[in-house]
C-alpha cells in the first residue's frame, strides 16, 4: 500500500520539475526574443543590462546576428590582425571590414545616419572627426570605460555618443644621423626652435591640430609664441605622414617634427641613417571605436567594442603588430606607460569655427611667414 503512494509522489515530483524546466526554458527564450533588433532600441535594451549580465546577452545576441561591418580608416593589413584576434574568441561571428578614407567617413557616415540607412555598426576614425561625426555615435560606454586614462575618452552616455582612444600613435622629433650626431639632435621643440635648424627643418601642412593641442598645454599666447618660433625655422612642408617621412628618408631634409613614430621606426628598424624621440610637448595620431547609434547589428558591435578596448585584446595587438604606440587602458601593461607622459594629448577633435581660425593662423605662420 505504501509503494504505489510514493511512486505517486515521485511522478508529482517529476513532472513538476519538467513543467517548472520547461517554463524557465520558455522564460529565457522568450527574454532573448524581446531584444530589440537593432536602432536605438539596441542601444536602450543593452543600457538597462545588469552588468553581470551584461556579457553574456551581447554574446548571445551578436551569435544571433552573426556579422558585423566595421568602416575604419586602417590598412587591409591592419584590420585583418583585429579580425584574427576577434575571431580566436569569436569564430561564428563574421568581421565586414570597409576601408574609407577619412573624406569618404565624414560623408558617408553621415548621410547614412541621416537618411537611417546605417550599413555600418562600428567605426574606427580619429579625433579630428568627432565633432562631425558625434551625432552618428552610440551612447554606449564599453565596459572598460572606467579603466581609461580620461584623456583618451570623449563624450559619454550622458551627452549621448561616446568614442574611446584604441590606439595613440605618439609624435617624434626624427633626424639624419648621417648629418646630426644623436648627441647633438633637438630633443624637444623649444630645442628645435633654435636658429640654427632654419633651413633644415620639415613637418606636415596639418597644423591646426597641433596648435589647439599646444594650447591645451600653455595657453594660447604661449602656444602661438612658441608655434611662430618654430615657423621661423623655414619648415619644408609635406601633405601627409607618409610624404614627410620620405623626404627625411630621401635626406631632402635633415629633421623633422610631429612624424608618427609608426613611420620613424619603420626608417629606423629597416637599417636607414635615422633615429628619433619622443615629442616634448607629446601629441598623437589617436585612432578612436565607437559602436554607431543606427547600427542593424548593436549587439555584435557592442560585443565587439568590449573586446578590441580589453586590457589583455590591446597587449595581444601590440605583440602581434610591433608597432609603436600608446594604449590607454590602465589595467594592462604596454611597451609606453602613459601614465608617465605628463604632457601627451591626442591631436583634438575642432569644431568647424575654431578650425577656421586655426587655419587662418597655420596659413599666416607657415605659408606666408608673418611671424
Amino acid at each position: 500500500m505504501t509503494e504505489p503512494k510514493q511512486t505517486a509522489k515521485t511522478w508529482a515530483t517529476l513532472a513538476a520539475g519538467i513543467l517548472f524546466a520547461a517554463c524557465g526554458a520558455s522564460s529565457f527564450d522568450a527574454a532573448a526574443q524581446t531584444a530589440p533588433r537593432g536602432g536605438d532600441g539596441g542601444w536602450a535594451y543593452i543600457d538597462k543590462l545588469p552588468k553581470a549580465e551584461r556579457k553574456a546577452v551581447l554574446e548571445r545576441e551578436a551569435a544571433r546576428e552573426g556579422s558585423f561591418v566595421l568602416y575604419g580608416q586602417l590598412g587591409i593589413d591592419r584590420a585583418e590582425h583585429i579580425t584574427k584576434v576577434f575571431n580566436a574568441r569569436y569564430p561564428n561571428i563574421k568581421v565586414n571590414f570597409v576601408r574609407q578614407t577619412a573624406a569618404e567617413q565624414s560623408e558617408k557616415v553621415l548621410m547614412e545616419h541621416r537618411l537611417n540607412k546605417m550599413a555600418g555598426d562600428v567605426i574606427l576614425t580619429d579625433t579630428s572627426l568627432l565633432f562631425v561625426l558625434q551625432e552618428a555615435f552610440a551612447p554606449f560606454e564599453p565596459s572598460s570605460w572606467s579603466e581609461f586614462d580620461p584623456r583618451f575618452l570623449y563624450g559619454g552616455k550622458a551627452k549621448g555618443w561616446t568614442a574611446v582612444v584604441y590606439e595613440l600613435l605618439p609624435s617624434v622629433i626624427a633626424w639624419r644621423t648621417d648629418r646630426i650626431p644623436s648627441a647633438e639632435a633637438p630633443k624637444t621643440l623649444d630645442a628645435l626652435s633654435d636658429p640654427k635648424w632654419k633651413g633644415r627643418v620639415g613637418t606636415t601642412t596639418h597644423l591646426e591640430s597641433f596648435i589647439e593641442a599646444m594650447t591645451g598645454v600653455y595657453g594660447k599666447d604661449v602656444a602661438e609664441t612658441k608655434a611662430r618660433n618654430l615657423a621661423k625655422l623655414d619648415n619644408r612642408l609635406y601633405r601627409s605622414q607618409a610624404a614627410l617621412g620620405e623626404a627625411l628618408s630621401a635626406g631632402s631634409i635633415d629633421v623633422v617634427w610631429n612624424l608618427s613614430t609608426l613611420r620613424a621606426d619603420q626608417m629606423k628598424s629597416r637599417g636607414q641613417p635615422v633615429d628619433w624621440v619622443l615629442q616634448e610637448p607629446l601629441f598623437g595620431i589617436a585612432v578612436t571605436a565607437s559602436a554607431l547609434r543606427r547600427a542593424k547589428n548593436p549587439y555584435a558591435a557592442a560585443l565587439f567594442v568590449d573586446f578590441l578596448l580589453e586590457a589583455d585584446t590591446l597587449r595581444k595587438m601590440e605583440i602581434a603588430e610591433g608597432l609603436k604606440r600608446m594604449f590607454g587602458n590602465l589595467k594592462g601593461k604596454y611597451e609606453y606607460d602613459v601614465t608617465q607622459y605628463k604632457t601627451l594629448r591626442p591631436y583634438p577633435p575642432i569644431a568647424e569655427d575654431k578650425f577656421k581660425e586655426l587655419n587662418l593662423l597655420a596659413q599666416k605662420l607657415f605659408i606666408r611667414k608673418e611671424y
